[in-house]
């Protein structure tokens, strides 16, 4: 049933939002979901209580049923067993034997973090898990919480992963704006310019994206933290918990598949498993693209390619990998192997119904109209078209946050959005209302406890699911923020990116600043955050905290030397691949 035949108006925003509200005061993300399921099959079901019940089923069907999903259900399982493999073998013991002795406080760890996820650009839920794991053990021996190793996961991979320069997400968004093409009914001869070139000039003013990958590294080498998360890793700092008491994480890896294996630990085991998912990934969408076709390049293969099936093929080569490792090595038998598998499956097995019923959620949202109703309440309102940006991002923010998908989002928005914007100012605002699409889809991304992303985030950094949206929410604001203000200034006449993104990253370095400064005095914490040993040798005195002084301020702040190794590294890789994608923006001009 269409939302045009149900008369309800705002009341379709009931589904998401009620899913949304009870995850966060119930924290009780199943039951939450479902309840949002059930209220818009209860809509569509004309009110009955039984008709919805059995309607909320049909729908959870149908959605699993979608070749996609299919797919993509039995990648995440493959996932959870490879990652399995590679704790289980003692692939994490032979890493940490090798580079812990260079990561020695929770700054370490969280650097270390981002810096491994830059590296695999290709897929955000492959650099979730294989980034989670690598740097999960040591983030806890360091002290660092587990509310800020999943922000690190979260808010590194997506905006990572949007700009490549290869990844399925390219594919996908560029998939997109030939849909919105076909619906704005010209052809890139007509206009110019291709979808791919397009999706190129989007990058610059894909600002919150840029934003957000800048502030996991600023907030991690500086570490200067605000809102839940200042409280979180001073917690783990000062208590050693890295989990905040009656946390209940999404999935515990020793838990799931008990203590790894001390029989040959081989970092063979950490990195075969890896590079292969990497490679026969890379390589499988490439063919199923057609890549290996004459006149095919790699953007088109990208763009045509099953990337769920892709993927799933990486994900069994993942798992075969790590199984043949661990027999290989000795480190197990073929028995203890095959338990391995079980287990990881059984890691997957919340974020599995998590997934589902947030699949349902967006089924439902699609049935009720939830997403008609937000862009026609929002576009419809006749504002100039130099306020389109803000309006685009504002729109797929609050879809991305109620529907919990940023690629739904991307697919609901962009058929509206180039027809609209072509008509109202012309081909050079396309462009600028494409980034802003695609970064206001990711902050949905970010902020919704329904989102597949945030989801596999909490589960591989062992996070409270809950914990983990409560931390990350006021950072991801804090880059919207700088969003907004940027799109206003185009609003009103700056219309260069070479002007605005130099602001922005200026503005979000002061706005952590200030946040940090303004939230560590109002809760006597220390502005910078210091190691676990220099408390616990006294180097910080507590009880210094509160005292407006300098003196207290200078032996209650944690110290770090900013040339070390470690972040210096990670600053030149991160610049170098910010500058290998400003040059891959530029083959568009």
């Amino acid at each position: 049933m269409s939302y045009e035949s149900l008369p309800i108006g705002a009341l379709s925003l009931a589904p998401p939002l009620l899913a949304i509200a009870l995850a966060m005061y119930t924290r009780q993300v199943l039951v939450s979901l479902f309840a949002g399921i059930w209220i818009g099959a209860l809509m569509v079901a004309d009110w009955n209580p039984v008709s919805a019940t059995a309607l909320s089923m049909d729908w959870l069907v149908e959605v699993v049923r979608t070749p996609f999903n299919t797919k993509f259900l039995l990648l995440i399982m493959f996932m959870g067993a490879g990652a399995a493999f590679i704790y289980k073998s003692g692939g994490i013991i032979a890493l940490q034997n090798r580079i812990g002795h260079r990561v020695n406080t929770a700054r370490d760890s969280q650097v270390l973090t981002w810096l491994i996820g830059v590296f695999i650009f290709f897929d955000s839920y492959t650099s979730t898990i294989v980034t989670g794991n690598a740097t999960r053990e040591l983030s806890e021996e360091n002290d660092s919480s587990r509310e800020m190793h999943a922000y690190v996961l979260d808010s590194t991979t997506s905006p990572v992963t949007t700009f490549g320069p290869v990844s399925n997400w390219i594919g996908y968004q560029v998939s997109m704006i030939i849909v919105g093409f076909e619906a704005a009914q010209f052809t890139a001869d007509e206009v110019g310019i291709t979808a791919f070139g397009l999706f190129l000039q989007s990058i610059p003013w894909n600002i919150y994206c840029l934003m957000a990958f800048f502030m996991v590294g600023f907030i991690s080498i500086t570490q200067r933290f605000y809102g839940p998360m200042l409280d979180a890793e001073w917690r783990s700092r000062t208590e050693k918990k890295s989990l905040r008491e009656d946390a209940t994480p999404l999935s515990d890896v020793t838990t799931d598949v008990g203590e790894p294996s001390e029989r040959n630990p081989t970092l063979v085991n950490f990195f075969a498993p890896i590079l292969t998912l990497l490679v026969v990934g890379l390589v499988s969408m490439w063919w199923l693209g057609g890549g290996s076709e004459p006149g095919v390049d790699i953007a088109t293969a990208f763009q045509e390619t099953d990337v769920a099936l892709g993927l799933l093929y990486g994900a069994f080569a993942f798992t075969a990998v790590g199984m043949a490792g661990a027999l290989g090595f000795g480190t197990m038998d073929l028995e203890e192997a095959s338990d391995v598998v079980i287990d990881g499956f059984k890691t997957m097995m919340i974020a599995a119904a998590i997934i589902v019923l947030a699949w349902g959620i967006g089924h439902a949202a699609e049935q009720v109209g939830t997403a008609e109703f937000i862009v026609d309440v929002m576009i419809g309102s006749g504002i100039p078209g130099s306020l389109l940006p803000l309006l685009i991002f504002g729109a797929s923010m609050f879809i991305a946050f109620t529907t919990g998908t940023s690629w739904g989002t991307m697919a609901i928005v962009t058929p509206l959005m180039i027809p609209l914007g072509y008509e109202l100012v012309g081909l050079s605002i396309l462009p600028v209302l494409t980034g802003a699409l695609f970064g206001g889809a990711i902050w949905g991304d970010h902020v919704s406890p329904i989102s597949d992303t945030t989801v596999m985030s909490s589960i591989f950094s062992g996070s409270d699911h809950i914990d983990h949206v409560n931390t990350q929410f006021p950072f991801a604001m804090t880059a919207a923020g700088v969003t907004v203000v940027a799109l206003l200034l185009y609003a009103v006449g700056v219309t260069a990116a070479s002007v605005l993104l130099p602001l922005s990253f200026v503005l979000t370095a002061v706005a952590v600043l200030a946040l940090n400064k303004v939230d560590a005095r109002r809760k006597n914490l220390p502005e910078v955050m210091p190691t676990a040993r220099a408390i616990d040798d006294g180097e910080i005195d507590v009880e210094a905290l509160g005292r407006d002084d300098e003196r207290a301020e200078a032996t209650t702040n944690g110290s770090y030397d900013h040339l070390d190794v470690l972040p210096v590294t990670a600053v030149l890789v991160a610049l170098g691949y910010l500058s290998l994608v400003f040059a891959f923006a530029t083959l568009a001009t």
